[in-house]
């Protein structure tokens, strides 16, 4: 959350098993200073990008891709829609990383707030969802899509199907601690993954984390089989 906690996100990163073998990381509200201080720590190549100024921490706030493979090329895409009350626009950052020569495109995104008609924010995430019309290899999207109601999630769901997204299910559970960032009686889950061409495995919510208002998620994904001939 606004890059302040950066010690304490690598601690709790280090001591989850599931988080500390991670091969892609995507981080979202990062400075250059914490995304280059995270991947040097995890021994990762990364690639960040800013949106704007943080109002509340008035650090650069942005997007980071982190990788343990070799990142290519990178791209930065500017979201639609400018925020109401500062102007603003939301961005995502996509790295094409080497797998040992199979392409993998990774993309981190992070939509507006409620602030913002619910509407516009799920054309943000098909803005990113478009960038990959001419990519032929595996594609893992993921990051705050602020998706505070059910109805929304689903709207997420439909738009990246369309594409051949498809959602990496999370346990039950919120994936943000602040109440407040949901519709009434909703549970918040704000963060999400989607990945094509990749076979999801297990998948866990990191509900211990308290370096940022959000929680960790993560996601074991594979190659799937080949097609039999």
């Amino acid at each position: 959350q606004y890059a302040i906690e950066v010690d304490k996100a690598l601690q709790e990163i280090k001591a989850d098993s599931n988080m500390a073998a991670a091969d892609i990381i995507l981080l979202q509200e990062m400075d250059p200073k914490g995304a280059r201080r995270i991947a040097k720590e995890l021994g990762m190549h990364h690639v960040y990008a800013a949106a704007s100024v943080s109002p509340q921490s008035k650090n650069l706030f942005g997007n980071a891709v982190l990788s343990r493979w070799p990142i290519v090329e990178d791209r930065i895409l500017t979201l639609p829609h400018e925020t109401l009350l500062t102007g603003h626009r939301r961005i995502a950052v996509s790295a094409d990383i080497d797998l040992a020569g199979l392409p993998i495109r990774a993309i981190s995104i992070h939509t507006a707030t409620m602030i913002m008609d619910q509407q516009k924010r799920v054309e943000q995430a098909k803005a990113a969802r478009d960038t990959l019309g001419g990519f032929e290899g595996p594609v893992i999207i993921g990051g705050d899509f602020n998706t505070v109601s059910e109805y929304e999630g689903t709207l997420l769901r439909q738009t990246m199907r369309r594409l051949r997204l498809k959602q990496v299910r999370l346990p039950e559970g919120p994936t943000i601690a602040n109440k407040y960032k949901k519709m009434p009686g909703e549970i918040p889950v704000l963060d999400h993954i989607f990945v094509k061409d990749l076979a999801p495995g297990s998948r866990g919510i990191a509900t211990e984390a308290t370096a940022s208002d959000h929680y960790p998620v993560w996601a074991v994904v594979g190659l799937p089989p080949p097609a039999p001939e």
